[in-house]
């Protein structure tokens, strides 16, 4: 089910981003609408929450119904990644984003798609991590939520700018 969800969603979030990709650009995009100023600081809030292991903030910041594809490819809930985080064994460092396009597909939904850079704990161990991303954030009764995120580390010749 959780697979056919995904690719429900992919499905779908390609089809509301095709204008981006084929170069034309939505009026939406053009200039930023308050919706994606608030999902820009939200997102900020987001890293900040994340690197201080603060389940509370997270809870706030992240939809209910929020679907958390990992660049492992492992999904967690809400409740799985914000137990996960505040388990003790993993820790954030230094994130960051960067090259980050945001898009107003239709109101109420804004999607960012960007890189973010961190270093991250595992157990005993530090690793520095380079994505690519893809977060859709949705209002929920006047509050921007992330409703899912998709990262994945870029392979071969692929490149994660700065």
């Amino acid at each position: 089910m959780k697979t056919l969800s995904l690719r429900l969603f992919t499905a779908l979030l390609g089809l509301m981003l095709l204008p981006v990709v084929q170069g034309a650009e939505p009026a939406a995009v053009a200039a930023e609408s308050t919706a994606v100023q608030a999902v820009r600081t939200a997102d900020q809030a987001r890293l900040a929450a994340m690197m201080a292991g603060d389940g509370a903030a997270l809870n706030r910041l992240m939809s209910d119904e929020l679907l958390f594809v990992h660049s492992d490819g492992r999904i967690e809930s809400k409740a799985d990644y914000v137990r996960n985080l505040t388990a003790g064994d993993t820790e954030y460092a230094d994130a960051a984003v960067s090259d980050v396009r945001a898009v107003e597909p239709v109101p109420g939904v804004v999607v960012l798609i960007g890189a973010q850079s961190m270093r991250k704990r595992l157990g005993p161990a530090w690793s520095r991590i380079e994505l690519r991303y893809m977060a859709v954030w949705r209002n929920e009764g006047g509050a921007w939520r992330m409703f899912a995120w998709q990262s994945m580390r870029p392979a071969g010749n692929s490149t994660v700018k700065r």
